[in-house]
């Protein structure tokens, strides 16, 4: 008696064998594509040139507390590189009187990202002019 060939043989549960679904093939597809194009990400964050920390500072909201007026500070890095000990200065210049100076250190702000810290001053901002500045930072 002539042998059937391995394909045409039934599996072991008597069902003849089934072919793969389109819709597996697809979600297969849609797999490879997702893993491939992190990979790529990777590699392209990975070979990308550091650069060094790039900081700002802005006013983000201002609220009256008891002590006076609470200045809520966002410190921007566009570098690609962290800074650590980021030291942060305002000057506020109210429209009669000496200007008045609140610093902060921020621990650290990370690269491409952004950290809050917190001025305190005794005369509203809104009512004079606030002028923020990073002073300086090291390298962590």
């Amino acid at each position: 008696m002539a042998r059937k060939p391995a394909s045409a043989r039934p599996s072991p549960a008597g069902r003849p064998p089934a072919s793969r679904p389109l819709l597996e093939w697809a979600v297969a597809g849609l797999g490879l594509v997702v893993t491939v194009g992190v990979l790529i990400v990777l590699a392209l964050a990975a070979l990308a040139p550091a650069s060094p920390p790039e900081l700002s500072a802005r006013a983000a909201s201002v609220t009256p507390v008891a002590a006076g007026f609470r200045v809520e500070v966002e410190v921007s890095n566009s570098g690609r590189e962290t800074a650590a000990a980021v030291e942060v200065e305002g000057v506020l210049t109210p429209p009669a009187g000496a200007p008045e100076t609140a610093s902060a250190t921020l621990d650290y702000a990370p690269g491409g990202g952004s950290e809050t810290l917190t001025l305190l001053f005794r005369e509203d901002p809104h009512q004079g002019r606030l002028e923020l500045t990073v002073r300086g930072w090291s390298e962590p």
